[in-house]
């Protein structure tokens, strides 16, 4: 079954971004205007033929996860078309609205022309997350972090991961499933008639249908990565179905209440879901590969790291070298919240992070490094990262390997 989503070009017909200067944002340098400075780019994005109204949407995003959105509409034109012996000056207005406000000089204003001809204005906070996540997905850098303008055009045959479906729908842009997942949905509903079962059993129906996977011999990078992608896609596929099923219940008449409590019920759970499903690929290829270790241990105040190595047993017991423990959070996405596995084993000078989060900041990395904590990544999201990144990241190989070579180290107080 295929494991991607299709092509970027099959939802996007070109991109182009900047970095904001004063003139493009109302009240910073005094400006007023509600326009975005026509370039060399822009104009290959839009053409030379003025458009009027074009629907649009609008985003702020940046790490903490709360996007601003507002839709509007955007025009192209000519402001100096009544000037025919001067050089056209090309203009892109748009309607006012709240995520423009939120932008400031240097944050990366992106504008995704669709294939339906509407336009998503995407500004993302300068040096975050998301803004490097943005860029890796339409090509808008070259693996050194810096921004440069860009058209996606026929350059779009980038496929569509788990990875790059997120960023997207951040964005407001639907992905499709294929068929051939969608093919699964009976199998699903067969097996699980009462709805989707605990985030356990369901990570594990989906690892078995990846087929003849070897957990002790085979690459546990790809092992991760294709888990993760089998997972997103098949639980989109179940959650579309019971929307499909519940919506309609609250159309006629209209209940906006319902509708919003339902939608928030599924976020809700898809975050939630999504946290877990890392946890429980690497147990499985832990406990396959017989590495010792305990999940959810407890350690001071009460911190409940979710692996330590090699036992909550041994990490109280004071005559164990500190330099045998090892500690691993796990979490699908960083942002903040990667500062959590800090404080969650004081003997484990050095903690480790296994994330399925591509194109995190240098920023955000930098200080990862400085607070002593190793990112670990799995091997095919490393190419999202820069060239400088990608030097210091660590495999889930890597990581596997250093918990062996320390369990066979210390095995003597066993």
């Amino acid at each position: 079954m295929g494991l991607d989503y299709g092509a970027l070009n099959e939802y996007v017909s070109g991109v182009m971004c900047k970095e904001m200067p004063g003139i493009d944002i109302p009240g910073a340098n005094r400006s007023h205007q509600h326009e975005f400075q026509g370039s060399g780019p822009l104009k290959l994005l839009l053409g030379d033929t003025e458009r009027h109204s074009i629907p649009s949407r609008f985003l702020y995003l940046d790490d903490s996860g709360d996007a601003v959105c507002d839709v509007g509409s955007m025009s192209w034109y000519d402001a100096r078309k009544n000037q025919p012996r001067r050089r056209p000056e090309w203009r892109l207005y748009y309607s006012e609205n709240e995520p423009v406000k939120h932008a400031h000089v240097g944050d990366a204003l992106t504008l995704v022309l669709l294939r339906d001809g509407s336009l998503v204005a995407l500004i993302t906070q300068r040096n975050s997350s998301i803004d490097a996540q943005v860029k890796w997905l339409f090509g808008l850098d070259d693996n050194t972090g810096r921004i440069r303008n860009y058209v996606v055009g026929s350059n779009g045959a980038l496929r569509i991961d788990a990875t790059a479906s997120n960023i997207l729908e951040a964005l407001g842009i639907d992905v499709r499933v294929p068929q051939s997942a969608e093919a699964m949905l009976e199998d699903m509903l067969r097996r699980f008639p009462s709805g989707l079962p605990s985030t356990e059993e369901f990570s594990a129906y989906c690892r078995s249908t990846l087929g003849d996977v070897d957990y002790v011999h085979d690459d546990p990078d790809e092992i991760i990565y294709m888990a993760y992608q089998r997972e997103e896609m098949l639980f989109r596929v179940y959650e579309r179905h019971e929307a499909e099923e519940v919506f309609p219940k609250f159309v006629n008449p209209i209940d906006v209440d319902g509708i919003l409590s339902y939608s928030m019920s599924l976020f809700q759970r898809r975050k939630s879901r999504a946290g877990k499903s890392l946890e429980h690929s690497v147990e499985a290829l832990l406990t396959a590969r017989n590495i010792r270790y305990t999940a959810q241990a407890t350690t001071e105040n009460h911190e409940t790291p979710d692996f330590l190595f090699p036992s909550e047993e041994l990490y109280h017991d004071e005559r164990f070298p500190a330099s045998g423990l090892t500690l691993l959070g796990a979490k699908t996405t960083c942002k903040d919240r990667w500062r959590q596995v800090l404080s969650e084993g004081k003997r484990v000078e050095r903690k480790h992070l296994v994330t399925l989060e591509g194109a995190i900041s240098t920023r955000q990395t930098d200080d990862m490094r400085a607070k002593n904590l190793q990112l670990v990544v799995p091997v095919p999201l490393h190419h999202t990262y820069t060239d400088e990144q990608q030097g210091w990241l660590w495999s889930v190989r890597q990581f596997f390997d250093l918990v062996t070579a320390r369990e066979r180290e210390y095995a003597i107080y066993y």
